[in-house]
């Protein structure tokens, strides 16, 4: 497992290191909100506080095309649950795609997840309502309210299920800003799907952490 880790997780420390942040997603912008888990998929139900980070993948100017990010951290009982959903096409949720504004993007965790009770593996995605901002800036609710998010949850087949809404509402300035990682925060019970992509993302994310100074998992 070391030697995995090292092997895997060395180019992202170098790549980090240079960048003196982040590979991917360099920069984010914290938000607050909620999601409301309506499907029997999710191991809680209702109304579940979030803290959101908003991004641009590469980091390029927000009047060009980017993979846009919503990580969305749910602050359940038991701990953390991060997901990281990103622009995906709307066919195959584990292809990444460019958009321009939040308005116009299609979002999916790229990585799929089992439960014990639910053996299948399915990806989170969620889409924009109408009438989103039309910008790709990072800092988007600035100046132009809530961004409202429905969810589902995507089968292999690409079949769609019904699975609750997000609601990323405010900017808090000086707030948490917490470090994202999916692997490490997860329910007892919630898999990553294959397990091998487990094992390859939490290799990225240490040399990644190792190579901008943060504190380690």
């Amino acid at each position: 497992m070391k030697q995995l880790d090292a092997v895997l997780g060395a180019p992202f420390a170098v790549a980090s290191a240079v960048r003196h942040a982040r590979i991917f997603h360099p920069r984010g912008v914290p938000a607050e909100g909620y999601v409301e888990l309506e499907s029997s998929w999710w191991p809680v139900r209702g109304k579940v506080p979030v803290t959101v980070r908003l991004s641009r993948g590469i980091g390029l100017p927000a009047a060009l095309p980017d993979v846009l990010g919503v990580a969305v951290r749910l602050h359940l009982a038991d701990g953390p649950w991060d997901i990281l959903l990103a622009t995906a096409n709307r066919r195959v949720p584990v292809f990444l795609s460019l958009a321009r504004t939040w308005s116009s993007a299609h979002y999916s965790s790229i990585t799929a997840f089992r439960t014990r009770e639910h053996r299948d593996p399915r990806w989170v995605v969620a889409e924009p309502d109408a009438g989103q901002p039309e910008s790709g800036a990072a800092d988007a609710l600035a100046g132009s309210g809530p961004l409202r998010f429905s969810l589902s949850l995507a089968s292999a087949g690409g079949a769609l299920t019904p699975a609750g809404r997000l609601v990323v509402e405010t900017l808090p300035g000086d707030g948490e800003r917490p470090a994202f990682d999916p692997v490490l925060h997860r329910p007892a019970g919630v898999d990553m799907w294959p397990r091998w992509i487990a094992a390859a993302r939490r290799a990225a994310y240490r040399g990644s952490r190792a190579g901008r100074g943060a504190p380690s998992d």
